[in-house]
């Protein structure tokens, strides 16, 4: 058998795709539903965790000084002596004027709350707020430290987090969990569907790859066209699982922000921020288990 050319084999390819209208469209539409499917538990599952990870900020030491006016130089001396203690990662200054400024924004719309009061009559501390690391017994020492008035006079009250973060970060750990087994098992199950509906697209072309055989065509000069027509299928489903998952997600995007997200209740990432991830899974999952559903089915009628 003569040679033939690259583009000779992709216009074989293309003709095969549509000829087989039926079968391809059948193709796609199932491709198509297992990545949106797959899609749309990913981005739950990581818009989950975006909401779970902000339960870190429970990891926070909150110190306020004594209602006496402290000095400036005396204010960064205490900053630093907090910098230097063990495990503490980062500590945050937070002046009566500033703490003023952000009650007067959280009630920008009840400006009433907080007319009385300005610089001079400003009801609010000087606060320090101590990021940690370590374990539970470090955590317990440096509130014992903070707590400890010979070593810090300056500070009024130290409040802790640690017991409703230690409970949420076990919380979080399990719904992470169970929502991860579930995304695996989704996983597997959308790869065994796509893989199998390959293999029946080629399967009931059987015939038409035994006529090539027996003119002698080689199995690369057989196999090659529906390869690329099964990659081609691929592309086609992951385009469309993609367009349809960005409607689908800003329609939804929508409504939370008007509902909920927009209070501060719960965060909703925008899809402009993850769209090339959605677009690399996709395009990834498809064109790995078409690949490997034609090379499947392809084995099966000749030695490739």
């Amino acid at each position: 058998m003569r040679k033939y050319s690259f583009s000779y084999l992709m216009s074989r390819s293309f003709k095969g795709f549509s000829r087989n209208g039926l079968m391809s469209a059948a193709s796609v539409l199932i491709l198509t539903s297992c990545l949106l499917v797959s899609g749309s538990f990913g981005l739950i599952i990581y818009n989950l965790y975006v909401n779970l990870h902000s339960l870190n900020e429970l990891n926070e030491i909150v110190c306020m000084c004594n209602y006496e006016k402290i000095p400036d130089e005396q204010l960064d001396d205490l900053y630093n002596r907090l910098a230097a203690l063990p495990n503490v990662t980062e500590v945050k200054f937070t002046s009566r004027k500033q703490a003023l400024e952000n009650m007067r924004e959280k009630y920008a719309q009840h400006p009433q709350v907080l007319e009385r009061f300005n610089e001079e009559n400003n009801p609010f501390f000087e606060i320090y707020t101590i990021s940690y690391s370590g374990t539970d017994k470090d955590a317990v020492n440096l509130l014992f430290t903070l707590r400890n008035k010979t070593e810090f006079p300056e500070f009024r009250n130290v409040e802790d987090k640690l017991e409703t973060a230690n409970t949420l970060e076990r919380l979080k750990n399990t719904i992470l969990l169970i929502f991860g087994s579930f995304m695996i098992v989704l996983l597997f199950i959308s790869v065994v569907i796509i893989m199998n509906t390959v293999r029946m697209a080629i399967s009931s072309r059987s015939e038409e790859i035994e006529i090539m055989r027996y003119i002698g065509a080689t199995g690369w000069f057989i196999s090659f066209p529906f390869m690329i027509e099964s990659l081609f299928t691929g592309l086609i489903s992951a385009v469309i699982a993609f367009v349809l998952q960005f409607i689908t997600y800003n329609y939804l995007f929508g409504l939370l922000a008007s509902g909920g997200s927009s209070v501060g209740i719960i965060t909703i990432v925008p899809f402009g921020e993850i769209w090339y991830y959605v677009a690399l899974g996709f395009i990834a999952l498809s064109f790995l288990t078409c690949y490997i559903g034609a090379k499947i089915s392809l084995s099966k009628h000749i030695k490739v």
